[in-house]
């Protein structure tokens, strides 16, 4: 049972495990190693903030780093006024009490902020005596810790947020191509709808978008273009599936040379699709010989005999199928050359 759970895990997850492990064990060491060097105060919460600012990306770890420091800060602040304002001893719990509001208030607002609780929590708990070397001294433990863990994150197996996004956009796509062939084969025959394949394909995507809110450094823009692009994708591989829930009528079936038209279309926009994913290159040829497959359909589309519901449901169907053209067209143009990390 172990074995099995073990090997459902994808290569990428396993990677991206060990990858944060490491990360977080030598930001962990350095850090406690640092602070206890030079005699330094607050080593538990140094380690912590070295350990917790630690992402999968460069870019989540320095996004993650400025949530740490401004937390800190107002979370001392909020302490350290508590604690002057309101006596030591019996009306500790008041100063908790009114520290533990304010705070989760505005974590509610600012959720990045909630780490601040840690200091102000602490300093609320002690005495109007050390409350500023005690500020001062968790301040600096939690810089330290953070410096450390960006260190550790550029230097040691160093993932820029930009190839994470890419890296899922091309599961999202591989999990697109599988949807869109087994929706134009459910046209012709009725069949269960592919809920593993479009989970895989949503978790995908909004790994994609996640990663792309933490890049800083390249130029956003493109990815945006490859995220749309993507999504449109998969939108108008679902009218193809609400097509698909009439197949019963044999919407791809039959006369008119469709069935065998669109299987072509499925073949080639599957074929174009798990190209792009997988960074190989798609030539001018594979695109013309995809667009004249849509053509073919659409001019026998319009010469088939049929009316009412099963019309409405071939239309709806070839305006399904131009849309996905558009799209991957619209791929091919914006998906960049460089290549990239293969995932299985």
């Amino acid at each position: 049972m172990i074995k099995k759970f073990f090997s459902n895990i994808p290569k990428s997850k396993t990677k991206d495990a060990f990858r944060l492990a490491i990360q977080s064990a030598i930001s962990a060491s350095v850090t406690y190693t640092t602070l206890t060097v030079f005699n330094l105060p607050e080593v538990f919460v140094g380690v912590l903030s070295a350990v917790l600012v630690v992402e999968p990306s460069i870019g989540n770890t320095l996004e993650q780093s400025k949530g740490r420091v401004t937390a800190t800060v107002v979370g001392s602040i909020i302490g350290f006024i508590c604690v002057v304002l309101i006596p030591y001893g019996g009306a500790t719990v008041i100063s908790l009490i009114i520290t533990m509001f304010i705070m989760n208030a505005i974590a509610s607002f600012r959720p990045s902020w909630r780490y601040g609780v840690v200091a102000a929590l602490a300093i609320a708990m002690g005495s109007p005596d050390d409350a500023i070397d005690m500020s001062v001294d968790r301040i600096t433990s939690i810089f330290i810790g953070i410096v450390v863990g960006i260190v550790v994150s550029l230097i040691i197996w160093p993932e820029k947020a930009s190839s994470r996004a890419d890296k899922h956009l091309r599961l999202a796509l591989k999990a697109a191509a599988q949807r869109f062939e087994n929706a134009v084969e459910n046209t012709r025959t009725s069949g269960a709808e592919d809920r593993k394949t479009s989970s895989k394909f949503h978790k995908s995507l909004s790994d994609a978008k996640e990663a792309l809110q933490a890049v800083k450094i390249e130029n956003v823009n493109q990815l945006k273009k490859q995220i749309q692009n993507v999504e449109r994708l998969y939108n108008s591989i679902l009218i193809i599936h609400r097509v698909a829930l009439h197949s019963n009528t044999g919407v791809s079936d039959g006369d008119a040379g469709i069935e065998k038209d669109t299987e072509k279309v499925k073949e080639t926009a599957c074929e174009i699709t798990i190209s792009l994913a997988n960074n190989e290159e798609v030539d001018r040829k594979q695109l013309e010989e995809f667009k004249a497959c849509v053509d073919t359909v659409k001019t026998n589309l319009e010469y088939s005999e049929t009316d009412g519901d099963l019309n409405i449901l071939r239309n709806t169907l070839l305006f399904g199928i131009t849309e996905i053209k558009a799209a991957i067209l619209d791929l091919c143009e914006y998906i960049p050359e460089e290549s990239n990390e293969e995932d299985s």
